[in-house]
């Protein structure tokens, strides 16, 4: 593919201020070719920012259009299988917002739409893209710590209401933190292992009426060999006053609004990730970025470089597959109070 990659974004809610900057830095390779929403309001105010978009409000035009290679999905988590595969089927590649769908039967079903289409399905595992966090992998594969033993997740933050009003529906969003964040956090790990754990472990449970489903989660998974990892995350942290959106504006600790930390275990060393902005090796630092959202840049042009050149995307539908296998696990376990062994 000679010329830029032409993408419609679907979606313009409050991810969407997240995405639509990378455009204009990839402009060289991507044009922003349409915009697609049911809320007229909301298209025409971001319409005004560009320069020959088309705008669109029936996303069934917009799948008719010649002019759009591939889309950026940006929707409520139970939308994203099936618009993903029209779009797909439409013969259109697809970057789609994580999680990747609410269950692994809807995420194989996109999966088996692209590879039987030819055309590309990337999920936005946006997380992977911060230097630190790539740089962590690279270590990892260069075996700096030795053999990876286990790794130590945990993330405390405080939210009381929800950004939006789709995340109080369980059936909507998923269930809440795992989908928000835990999909996060179980992508690196199974990235970071290499491979699919044996066994998964989980407890959950929701604390605040303003959603449905749960803000204080445990996940322990068990890898093949003797590995483990262990995720411990809350919304419940910091009980301060809220913000106008009642998000994670205040602060928890001394100089954070969360505390996002991941301890990676080696037969001979450790890594130590805080957020996504600085990487420790065996107690130095050898990575440091500044919070400025790049990583959204680096993700939409690794999905426009994978498909001019005929490859699979890093985070690639097949590859976060079995995130979205081993979330069906945790709240089978969370239900039924067991492991779930996965084969």
């Amino acid at each position: 593919m000679s010329r830029r990659l032409r993408v419609g974004v679907v979606g313009l809610g409050r991810v969407s201020k997240s995405h639509l900057p990378a455009f204009r830095e990839l402009r060289d390779i991507i044009e922003l070719t349409a915009l697609v929403s049911r809320d007229r309001e909301k298209l025409l105010e971001e319409a005004v920012k560009w320069e020959a978009l088309k705008q669109y409000v029936a996303f069934e035009d917009a799948l008719a259009d010649p002019d759009i290679d591939a889309f950026l999905l940006l929707l409520p988590h139970h939308l994203h299988a099936s618009y993903t595969i029209k779009a797909l089927r439409a013969g259109k590649h697809v970057l789609v917002e994580k999680p990747m769908a609410l269950n692994e039967e809807e995420a194989a079903s996109m999966v088996e739409a692209a590879e039987q289409g030819g055309v590309t399905l990337m999920v936005g595992q946006s997380r992977r893209f911060f230097e630190p966090v790539i740089e962590s992998i690279r270590l990892l594969r260069q075996k700096q710590i030795g053999d990876l033993i286990s790794i130590n997740g945990l993330l405390l933050a405080h939210m009381d209401k929800p950004a939006v009003s789709w995340w109080q529906d369980k059936a909507k969003i998923g269930g809440f933190m795992i989908p928000l964040w835990g999909s996060h956090l179980l992508d690196y790990v199974v990235w970071a292992f290499g491979e699919m754990p044996v066994s998964v472990y989980a407890q959950g449970y929701s604390n605040n009426p303003n959603w449905e489903g749960e803000d204080e989660v445990s996940i322990s998974l068990k890898f093949a060999r003797g590995r483990m990892a262990n995720l411990l995350l809350s919304f419940n942290a910091g009980a301060r006053p809220t913000d106008e959106d009642g998000l994670t504006g205040k602060r928890i600790w001394s100089t954070s609004d969360s505390i996002y930390e991941r301890y990676l275990i080696g037969s001979n060393g450790m890594m130590r990730l805080q957020d996504e902005y600085q990487l420790y090796l065996n107690s130095e630092s050898v990575t440091r970025i500044d919070k400025d959202g790049r990583n959204f840049v680096t993700q939409l042009r690794e999905f426009a470089e994978a498909i001019m050149a005929g490859r699979q995307p890093l985070a690639s539908g097949r590859d976060v597959l079995g995130v979205t296998k081993i979330m069906d696990a945790c709240f089978v376990s969370m239900k039924e109070n067991r492991v779930v062994h996965l084969s």
